[in-house]
């Protein structure tokens, strides 16, 4: 990106040249290390019913097992929820899980993309051990994510030296994601465009 805006391109003309939008050549225009444009992932948030749950704990111990019952007992000590936020709550509880366990939704792909791109040495415990699952049992992103640590090793040291073999090895690995990037650096004049 800074090779293209560092030209004194304006910032329109660049975002043409590489076919992206100019608010996105902008931001990484202005970041001095890609990592800036990284989003950082919130802790969860409290919620109203967290001063509830060791009563809904309790409760469900002593046998009170609807939902219903339980989310107009704890109405009564103020909660101003709704029934369904409880239900959900002890979801959990019905399969034998710990109540306060809340139960992990499959990452979106914008969620593991932000994984990847990630550092390993800036990832979270919990992106660290959710990304190494999928990496298991994903062979294709296991070589994304090789591909991806790759290219940021050369970013980060400056050196587009190894960026051919870079390309031909997500060729061979048969990537369908590297040949647009392949045909952008060619068209850039970065690399010899390849043959297929």
């Amino acid at each position: 990106m800074h090779a293209v805006t560092d030209t004194g391109r304006s910032l329109n003309a660049a975002a043409r040249q590489l076919g992206l939008n100019r608010r996105t050549v902008r931001k990484y225009a202005q970041a001095a290390t890609w990592q800036e444009c990284v989003r950082r992932s919130r802790p969860r948030s409290p919620t109203s019913l967290d001063p509830y749950l060791e009563y809904l704990r309790q409760r469900w111990e002593e046998g009170e097992y609807t939902a219903t019952v339980l989310h107009q007992e704890i109405v009564a000590k103020g909660y101003r929820g709704h029934y369904q936020r409880v239900k959900m709550a002890v979801a959990p509880l019905r399969r034998g899980l710990p109540i306060d366990t809340p139960r992990e939704r499959p990452p979106s792909p914008r969620q593991v993309a932000r994984w990847i791109t990630t550092a390993p040495s800036r990832r979270g415990l919990h992106a660290a051990e959710a990304l190494g699952r999928l990496l298991e049992h994903c062979p294709e992103l296991d070589r994304t994510h090789d591909l991806v640590r790759q290219f940021a090793a050369m970013l980060d040291a400056h050196d587009a030296a190894p960026l051919t073999d870079w390309l031909r090895t997500g060729r061979d690995a048969r990537l369908r994601r590297t040949a647009p990037v392949e045909r952008r650096l060619h068209h850039l004049g970065t690399t010899p465009q390849s043959s297929r």
